[in-house]
């Protein structure tokens, strides 16, 4: 996971899509727990991390390699993985209670791209490219289409300023994701290996997303729910650390921008997933927004890589 060999762009290129699909997956088994606790769905995604990277760090360890060359980063990491998993993904499961698949992905990644190309230009330095603000452009409008083509996925008590409020949860999501992603490339630079990254991101989500839920929700609740959906919470788990895997490979090579702008593929897949499988309204809008999505996405591939001697 960490080995000497560095991935080349292209590399980087297929992890960003691979990432994508799978965050695509997690996704749908997200939206499938929306009748659970945010906060501890959350949670539960975040442990299959743990129990995979566990041993693999272990044997690191007794092999007499370092599981974290670069000690002093982990304080930061540890701070930047509470507004991750908290502001980023318990946010998220909010949003895809009030405003459903469809709309959710989309604002949030609309959020994240425009954040990270402020964040990257101030965190790591990276000069943001005319074509690559051209793809953001065409990028964000898609989102504006895709985000007027759902419906509330909560139909009981939902005023009209439910779906503001999922907006407004998605919208903050995203930012807190940009901020997150461009911390742990930052890091991963400076010398953090990316197991590490994981685990560490993965044990502050479970241990601040359970206080979150101990606090908000009564454990009698959590006791009563179904065996399909914990299948559905830890089937996302499984599928966000696949993603999760692909997408610091592709951070490793490849500008932050960039990266989100090839994992915005999910906008298109999770739009198609809302309408197979949710039910969702299959409008002009959402046709728009996809194929504005696969220009903007066009845009981004066709730019002439750098030179390298």
């Amino acid at each position: 996971m960490d080995g000497a060999t560095h991935p080349g762009i292209k590399t980087g290129v297929v992890c960003g899509l691979i990432s994508a699909v799978f965050y695509t997956f997690a996704n749908i088994a997200l939206r499938h727990s929306v009748a659970v606790d945010s906060f501890f769905v959350a949670a539960i995604k975040s442990a299959p991390a743990i129990f995979f990277l566990t041993p693999y760090l272990l044997v690191i360890k007794l092999s007499g390699r370092p599981i974290a060359v670069s000690r002093h980063l982990v304080p930061r990491f540890i701070l930047v993985s509470v507004l991750g998993q908290i502001g980023g993904n318990g946010v998220f499961q909010m949003a895809l209670g009030e405003i459903g698949l469809a709309a959710t992905v989309p604002i949030t990644l609309g959020a994240l791209l425009i954040a990270s190309a402020f964040v990257g230009r101030w965190m790591l330095g990276e000069s943001v490219q005319r074509r690559t603000m051209v793809a953001i452009t065409i990028l964000i409008g898609a989102v504006v289409l895709l985000s007027q083509s759902g419906e509330p996925a909560t139909v009981e008590g939902g005023g009209a300023w439910r779906p503001f409020l999922g907006a407004a949860y998605a919208m903050f999501s995203g930012v807190c994701f940009a901020v997150f992603s461009s911390m742990m490339r930052l890091s991963m630079q400076q010398g953090l290996q990316s197991a590490t990254a994981m685990w560490i991101n993965s044990a502050v989500g479970v241990v601040c997303l359970l206080m979150v839920t101990f606090y908000r929700t009564d454990m009698s609740e959590l006791a009563a729910l179904p065996v399909g959906l914990w299948y559905s919470m830890m089937l996302a788990g499984f599928f966000n650390l696949v993603a999760f895997i692909a997408i610091a490979t592709a951070m490793r090579v490849l500008p932050i921008v960039a990266v989100h702008l090839l994992n915005a593929s999910q906008v298109a897949m999770a739009a198609t997933a809302g309408v197979v499988l949710f039910s969702e309204p299959l409008t002009h809008s959402l046709i728009a927004g996809i194929l504005m999505t696969m220009g903007g996405l066009l845009v981004l591939a066709s730019r002439r890589p750098a030179k390298t001697t």
